[in-house]
């Protein structure tokens, strides 16, 4: 059993470094750092599982972090759930999020459980950065100042029941309040995301669309509109589930694609292994489980194919509880 269970290890690292390796060879011309885009913090992911899994989870969607990867994940989640992360991310820069997810009422169909009425959830995503120097015009120092950028999301997910009970569907909506805030100077609106998943055992293939109504912020003179960008995913799963491939390929307007690749391996339910590549990003991370309660770990070393060492590693923290 053991040598069976590192040749599961191995093969998931091995399927990592085979994805480095071909994103390394083909150098595609993938787009970099979203960072100065508006929103940009809406794509730097929630939930250390799946930021341990190189950020692929639109086609996975699979806990309360459904709420910022895919709202239709919850219209398959049967359980009350709370998601929190701590990311102490680059150039004192930290992100936070929270979630909580509430099934509207379950019952059992053909030998499983589903949500009657859905799947509701709401979750705060907040980004901190600090340490900008200020000047006015005539560059006399005014000391420290920093950005804050932050988003209010109602979520709702519901599945559609299909004739043949072989395969699951479901949608979902977020609608959310986003606000930012440069020192004196802050704007508020809102917005609405969709997303769709499909199930269907060992497959599992998400669609999610951010900023469908793109939230528009005004700072000074210019107005900054959120760009509408989708998700396509995908969720292979092996060995009764003990192994979860993952991938998703993401489209912004005006950027070229970015692709991610993700592996978890689950050892008796109480212990997770997880690695993730993208183009700005080769990721690691733990999970431990006892009972209800779930700690996760998290760990990026940033720029590993760019080259750009500078930014050097981050580390991310999550805790959930199911109930």
């Amino acid at each position: 059993m053991n040598k069976i269970r590192y040749l599961l290890i191995l093969l998931t690292f091995s399927i990592q470094l085979l994805a480095s390796s071909m994103l390394f060879a083909l150098d595609l011309g993938f787009a970099k750092e979203d960072g100065g885009r508006p929103g940009a913090f809406l794509s730097y992911g929630a939930g250390a599982r799946s930021l341990a899994m190189g950020k692929t989870f639109v086609g996975v969607a699979d806990d309360a972090s459904a709420t910022y990867w895919n709202p239709a994940g919850l219209g398959l989640l049967t359980q009350k759930e709370i998601n929190t992360l701590f990311a102490s991310l680059y150039e004192r820069t930290d992100l936070s999020f929270a979630s909580y997810v509430h099934p509207l009422r379950t019952s059992s169909l053909q030998s499983s459980v589903v949500s009657d009425f859905g799947t509701i959830g709401v979750s705060i995503v907040n980004l901190t950065s600090r340490g900008f120097q200020l000047r006015d015009e005539n560059n006399y120092d005014l000391g420290e100042g920093g950005v804050t950028e932050s988003a209010a999301i109602i979520s709702y997910g519901k599945q559609i029941q299909v004739p043949d009970g072989s395969w699951q569907l479901a949608f979902g909506m977020n609608g959310k309040l986003v606000s930012q805030n440069v020192d004196a100077r802050s704007d508020t609106d809102y917005g609405l995301d969709l997303g769709i998943l499909a199930t269907f055992y060992p497959w599992s293939v998400g669609l999610a669309v951010q900023n469908v109504v793109a939230p528009q912020l005004t700072l000074l003179e210019n107005t900054n509109q959120y760009p509408v960008a989708a998700t396509l995913g995908a969720g292979y799963r092996l060995f009764s589930d003990s192994l979860l491939l993952a991938v998703d390929v993401n489209k912004m307007v005006d950027r070229a694609f970015k692709v991610h690749f993700g592996a978890e391996y689950s050892l008796a339910q109480m212990m997770a292994i997880r690695a993730g590549i993208d183009e700005t990003e080769l990721t690691a991370g733990l999970g431990f489980t006892w009972q209800k309660y779930t700690l996760d770990y998290a760990f990026a070393y940033h720029d590993a194919i760019a080259g750009q060492k500078d930014l050097g590693v981050s580390h991310r923290m999550g805790i959930s509880v199911k109930f």
